[in-house]
C-alpha cells in the first residue's frame, strides 16, 4: 500500500483508496478529496511539485 502527499493540502493519500488522481507532465498526483482534485485541475502549475 503506497502512500503520496496530496499536493492541494499536504494530507497522505492511499494511492488505492484515493479521491481521484490527475496526470501532469508524466506524473500522477493522487488526492484526498474532490475538491482537492478540482483545485489542481484548475491549474496545477500551482501544485505540481510541491507534493513529492
Amino acid at each position: 500500500m503506497a502512500t503520496q502527499t496530496d499536493p492541494v493540502c499536504g494530507m497522505q493519500v492511499d494511492e488505492e483508496s484515493s479521491a481521484g488522481a490527475s496526470e501532469y507532465k508524466r506524473t500522477t498526483y493522487y488526492f484526498c478529496s474532490q475538491s482537492c482534485k478540482q483545485k489542481f485541475d484548475a491549474n496545477p502549475e500551482q501544485y505540481a511539485g510541491q507534493a513529492r
